[in-house]
């Protein structure tokens, strides 16, 4: 691994970000579980458990390893997609719980599910995404409407 980067060891998991940020509020979230930080979109993920609930957060405001923008970017799309996901409340898709801001981002906390990332350009990168019968975004883009 790159000295150049910044290793996080929290609860069960660890992970690297180009930069050091302050994730202290996490913990307040629950015990970390699962990371996923090889998202391309400017947010690092995680999985976090308390009082035997789950969620999943979506954090902007980090360079994770993956992402080549500014992490500005990344934080103005979080935001400006906060209301979408209270729009767009189903019983098919995720919810969103809550959302906040901190020193260096923003925070979505969503109730946790089980599945698969549509976009894991690390399994299937394109064109795989589109045209491999095991990707995930290819099996959800051939379900039956």
């Amino acid at each position: 691994m790159n000295s150049s980067y910044f290793t996080y060891h929290i609860n069960e998991v660890t992970f690297q970000l180009k930069d050091r940020v302050d994730i202290s509020w996490l913990q307040e979230l629950g015990t970390v579980f699962a990371v996923f930080d090889q998202q391309d979109s400017g947010n690092i993920c995680f999985g976090v458990k308390q009082e035997g609930q789950k969620k999943f957060v979506k954090y902007a405001g980090a360079r994770p390893m993956d992402y080549q923008g500014d992490p500005a970017e990344a934080v103005s799309r979080l935001r400006n997609a906060i209301p979408i996901y209270y729009e767009l409340k189903h019983p098919n898709l995720i919810d969103i719980v809550d959302h906040f801001s901190v020193k260096e981002g923003h925070v979505a906390v969503f109730q946790w599910f089980n599945g698969e990332c549509l976009h894991s350009h690390w399994s299937y990168p394109p064109p795989a995404k589109y045209t491999d019968p095991n990707s995930p975004f290819y099996k959800y883009k051939h379900l039956t409407i």
